[in-house]
Protein backbone atom coordinates (compact mmCIF):
# COMPACT_ATOMS: atom_id res chain seq x y z
CA UNK A 1 0.00 0.00 0.00
CA UNK A 2 1.56 3.34 -0.74
CA UNK A 3 2.47 5.68 2.68
CA UNK A 4 -0.41 8.21 1.43
CA UNK A 5 -2.79 6.04 1.28
CA UNK A 6 -1.65 3.96 4.70
CA UNK A 7 -1.54 7.33 6.52
CA UNK A 8 -5.19 7.93 5.07
CA UNK A 9 -6.45 4.66 6.07
CA UNK A 10 -4.50 5.30 9.41
CA UNK A 11 -5.88 8.32 10.26
CA UNK A 12 -9.95 7.29 9.24
CA UNK A 13 -9.42 4.33 12.08
CA UNK A 14 -8.18 6.76 14.55
CA UNK A 15 -11.28 9.14 13.64
CA UNK A 16 -13.52 6.70 13.93
CA UNK A 17 -12.16 4.53 17.24
CA UNK A 18 -12.26 8.45 18.60
CA UNK A 19 -15.95 9.65 17.37
CA UNK A 20 -17.49 7.76 20.13
CA UNK A 21 -16.42 9.92 22.61
CA UNK A 22 -14.64 12.81 22.00
CA UNK A 23 -15.77 16.09 23.18
CA UNK A 24 -17.86 13.66 26.29
CA UNK A 25 -16.97 14.69 29.52
CA UNK A 26 -18.45 11.48 30.56
CA UNK A 27 -15.97 8.86 29.48
CA UNK A 28 -13.69 8.23 32.46
CA UNK A 29 -9.86 6.68 31.49
CA UNK A 30 -9.38 4.52 34.93
CA UNK A 31 -6.22 4.06 36.26
CA UNK A 32 -4.62 1.01 36.13
CA UNK A 33 -7.15 -0.41 33.55
CA UNK A 34 -5.67 -3.67 32.79
CA UNK A 35 -6.80 -4.65 36.00
CA UNK A 36 -10.72 -3.86 35.25
CA UNK A 37 -12.79 -6.90 33.27
CA UNK A 38 -13.84 -5.17 29.96
CA UNK A 39 -9.74 -4.69 29.35
CA UNK A 40 -8.79 -7.91 30.42
CA UNK A 41 -11.30 -9.71 28.71
CA UNK A 42 -10.61 -7.84 25.49
CA UNK A 43 -7.17 -8.44 25.67
CA UNK A 44 -7.36 -12.23 25.82
CA UNK A 45 -6.37 -14.11 22.79
CA UNK A 46 -8.75 -16.68 21.73
CA UNK A 47 -6.79 -19.96 23.31
CA UNK A 48 -7.15 -17.64 26.65
CA UNK A 49 -10.30 -16.39 26.18
CA UNK A 50 -11.76 -19.94 25.44
CA UNK A 51 -10.27 -21.57 28.72
CA UNK A 52 -12.04 -18.79 30.60
CA UNK A 53 -15.20 -19.67 29.34
CA UNK A 54 -14.80 -23.47 29.69
CA UNK A 55 -13.03 -22.51 33.57
CA UNK A 56 -16.47 -20.83 34.11
CA UNK A 57 -18.34 -23.45 33.06
CA UNK A 58 -20.11 -21.00 30.60
CA UNK A 59 -22.12 -23.38 27.94
CA UNK A 60 -20.85 -22.89 24.67
CA UNK A 61 -19.61 -24.34 21.73
CA UNK A 62 -17.61 -22.62 18.89
CA UNK A 63 -18.96 -21.24 15.67
CA UNK A 64 -18.79 -21.16 12.37
CA UNK A 65 -15.78 -18.92 10.93
CA UNK A 66 -17.13 -15.24 10.49
CA UNK A 67 -14.47 -12.82 8.78
CA UNK A 68 -15.38 -9.96 11.10
CA UNK A 69 -15.38 -12.30 14.23
CA UNK A 70 -12.42 -13.05 15.94
CA UNK A 71 -13.11 -16.17 18.35
CA UNK A 72 -16.90 -17.08 17.19
CA UNK A 73 -19.15 -18.92 20.04
CA UNK A 74 -22.48 -19.68 20.44
CA UNK A 75 -24.07 -19.80 24.04
CA UNK A 76 -25.92 -23.21 24.47
CA UNK A 77 -27.91 -22.71 27.34
CA UNK A 78 -28.43 -20.49 30.31
CA UNK A 79 -25.77 -18.47 31.99
CA UNK A 80 -26.23 -18.46 35.79
CA UNK A 81 -29.64 -19.48 35.93
CA UNK A 82 -30.14 -16.26 33.55
CA UNK A 83 -31.47 -16.76 30.10
CA UNK A 84 -30.21 -14.54 26.98
CA UNK A 85 -33.12 -14.83 24.36
CA UNK A 86 -34.29 -12.80 21.40
CA UNK A 87 -36.50 -10.17 21.88
CA UNK A 88 -38.75 -11.19 18.44
CA UNK A 89 -39.44 -15.31 19.35
CA UNK A 90 -39.80 -15.95 15.51
CA UNK A 91 -36.09 -14.25 14.98
CA UNK A 92 -34.94 -16.88 17.92
CA UNK A 93 -31.65 -18.54 15.97
CA UNK A 94 -32.19 -22.81 17.56
CA UNK A 95 -28.76 -22.74 17.15
CA UNK A 96 -27.82 -20.43 20.00
CA UNK A 97 -26.79 -16.83 19.62
CA UNK A 98 -23.39 -16.18 17.86
CA UNK A 99 -20.58 -14.10 19.27
CA UNK A 100 -17.04 -13.22 20.23
CA UNK A 101 -16.13 -15.13 23.03
CA UNK A 102 -14.96 -12.27 24.65
CA UNK A 103 -18.60 -11.14 25.08
CA UNK A 104 -19.61 -13.91 26.57
CA UNK A 105 -17.29 -13.71 29.38
CA UNK A 106 -19.11 -9.87 30.00
CA UNK A 107 -22.79 -11.31 29.78
CA UNK A 108 -21.39 -13.74 32.62
CA UNK A 109 -20.93 -10.92 34.41
CA UNK A 110 -24.16 -9.24 33.34
CA UNK A 111 -25.78 -12.74 34.45
CA UNK A 112 -25.15 -12.67 38.01
CA UNK A 113 -26.03 -9.23 38.37
CA UNK A 114 -29.33 -9.94 36.25
CA UNK A 115 -29.59 -12.86 38.81
CA UNK A 116 -29.16 -10.65 42.02
CA UNK A 117 -31.29 -8.37 40.96
CA UNK A 118 -34.42 -10.38 40.60
CA UNK A 119 -34.53 -11.05 36.60
CA UNK A 120 -34.65 -14.29 35.39
CA UNK A 121 -33.90 -13.49 31.22
CA UNK A 122 -32.72 -10.83 29.40
CA UNK A 123 -33.98 -10.27 26.06
CA UNK A 124 -32.24 -8.69 23.04
CA UNK A 125 -32.81 -7.74 19.66
CA UNK A 126 -29.29 -7.67 18.46
CA UNK A 127 -25.65 -9.13 18.82
CA UNK A 128 -23.83 -9.49 16.17
CA UNK A 129 -25.01 -7.96 12.96
CA UNK A 130 -23.32 -6.60 9.50
CA UNK A 131 -20.89 -8.06 7.72
CA UNK A 132 -18.22 -5.75 7.88
CA UNK A 133 -16.31 -3.76 10.43
CA UNK A 134 -14.53 -0.50 9.44
CA UNK A 135 -12.34 -1.06 12.72
CA UNK A 136 -11.80 -4.82 14.05
CA UNK A 137 -13.01 -5.76 17.39
CA UNK A 138 -15.48 -2.91 17.43
CA UNK A 139 -19.45 -3.21 17.71
CA UNK A 140 -22.11 -5.46 16.33
CA UNK A 141 -19.70 -6.97 13.19
CA UNK A 142 -16.80 -8.08 15.45
CA UNK A 143 -19.70 -9.32 17.39
CA UNK A 144 -18.95 -7.83 20.85
CA UNK A 145 -22.06 -6.12 21.71
CA UNK A 146 -25.21 -6.69 22.02
CA UNK A 147 -28.19 -4.63 22.41
CA UNK A 148 -30.52 -5.08 25.49
CA UNK A 149 -34.54 -4.38 25.02
CA UNK A 150 -35.83 -6.10 27.93
CA UNK A 151 -35.22 -8.15 31.17
CA UNK A 152 -37.78 -10.76 32.79
CA UNK A 153 -38.53 -11.42 36.37
CA UNK A 154 -39.83 -15.23 37.37
CA UNK A 155 -43.77 -14.06 37.75
CA UNK A 156 -43.27 -12.59 33.69
CA UNK A 157 -43.18 -9.11 34.91
CA UNK A 158 -41.43 -6.92 31.63
CA UNK A 159 -38.81 -4.14 32.10
CA UNK A 160 -38.70 -2.75 28.50
CA UNK A 161 -36.27 0.17 27.99
CA UNK A 162 -38.11 2.49 25.94
CA UNK A 163 -41.60 2.43 27.62
CA UNK A 164 -39.78 2.14 31.60
CA UNK A 165 -36.75 3.85 31.37
CA UNK A 166 -37.79 7.14 31.81
CA UNK A 167 -34.89 8.99 31.34
CA UNK A 168 -33.99 13.12 32.25
CA UNK A 169 -33.12 13.69 28.84
CA UNK A 170 -29.94 13.16 25.70
CA UNK A 171 -27.02 14.33 27.01
CA UNK A 172 -27.72 13.23 31.09
CA UNK A 173 -25.81 11.82 33.44
CA UNK A 174 -26.89 7.95 33.94
CA UNK A 175 -25.12 7.07 36.88
CA UNK A 176 -23.39 8.11 40.04
CA UNK A 177 -24.20 11.01 42.64
CA UNK A 178 -24.68 13.68 40.43
CA UNK A 179 -27.27 11.86 37.74
CA UNK A 180 -30.85 12.47 37.99
CA UNK A 181 -32.58 9.96 40.03
CA UNK A 182 -34.77 7.86 38.52
CA UNK A 183 -38.92 7.22 39.56
CA UNK A 184 -39.70 4.57 41.28
CA UNK A 185 -40.27 1.14 40.22
CA UNK A 186 -39.53 -0.21 36.45
CA UNK A 187 -37.44 3.30 36.20
CA UNK A 188 -35.73 2.87 39.34
CA UNK A 189 -35.00 -0.95 38.85
CA UNK A 190 -33.67 -0.76 35.30
CA UNK A 191 -31.25 2.09 36.12
CA UNK A 192 -30.05 -0.03 39.30
CA UNK A 193 -29.09 -2.69 36.68
CA UNK A 194 -27.31 -0.01 34.68
CA UNK A 195 -25.51 1.07 37.56
CA UNK A 196 -24.19 -2.36 38.85
CA UNK A 197 -23.04 -3.07 35.39
CA UNK A 198 -21.06 0.09 35.29
CA UNK A 199 -19.46 -0.71 38.24
CA UNK A 200 -18.61 -4.05 37.28
CA UNK A 201 -16.40 -2.49 34.18
CA UNK A 202 -17.55 -5.59 32.41
CA UNK A 203 -18.14 -3.17 29.04
CA UNK A 204 -16.59 -0.44 27.57
CA UNK A 205 -19.60 1.34 26.41
CA UNK A 206 -23.05 0.98 28.17
CA UNK A 207 -25.22 3.24 26.20
CA UNK A 208 -28.73 4.32 27.23
CA UNK A 209 -31.87 6.76 25.70
CA UNK A 210 -30.07 8.87 27.57
CA UNK A 211 -26.83 8.65 24.74
CA UNK A 212 -29.22 9.51 21.92
CA UNK A 213 -32.09 8.72 19.93
CA UNK A 214 -30.98 5.99 18.29
CA UNK A 215 -30.78 4.59 21.94
CA UNK A 216 -33.94 5.28 23.21
CA UNK A 217 -35.28 1.76 22.99
CA UNK A 218 -32.14 -0.41 24.27
CA UNK A 219 -29.09 -0.58 26.25
CA UNK A 220 -25.93 -1.16 24.06
CA UNK A 221 -23.55 -2.85 25.94
CA UNK A 222 -20.33 -3.15 24.66
CA UNK A 223 -17.01 -5.07 25.33
CA UNK A 224 -14.49 -3.12 22.85
CA UNK A 225 -10.86 -4.35 21.88
CA UNK A 226 -7.99 -2.13 21.92
CA UNK A 227 -9.33 0.29 23.80
CA UNK A 228 -8.62 1.86 27.42
CA UNK A 229 -11.74 3.71 28.69
CA UNK A 230 -15.07 4.23 29.40
CA UNK A 231 -18.56 5.52 28.77
CA UNK A 232 -21.81 5.08 30.43
CA UNK A 233 -24.36 7.33 29.67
Amino acid sequence: MPRVAAYAVAAAIAVFAFEAFAGNPLVVFPPRPERLRAVRYAEHDRKACLAELEARQIPFRKGPPVPTIDAPIRLSGPMRGVHFEMFHPTARDPKGPLMDCRLALSLDDTAIIARDAGFSRVRYNSIHRGRWARVPGQRHAAGVAIDVVELVRPDGNVLNVKRDFVGAGIGSKTCGPDAAEAPAGKARALRDFVCALDKSRSFNLILTPHYDRRHDDHLHLEVRRKIKWFLTQ
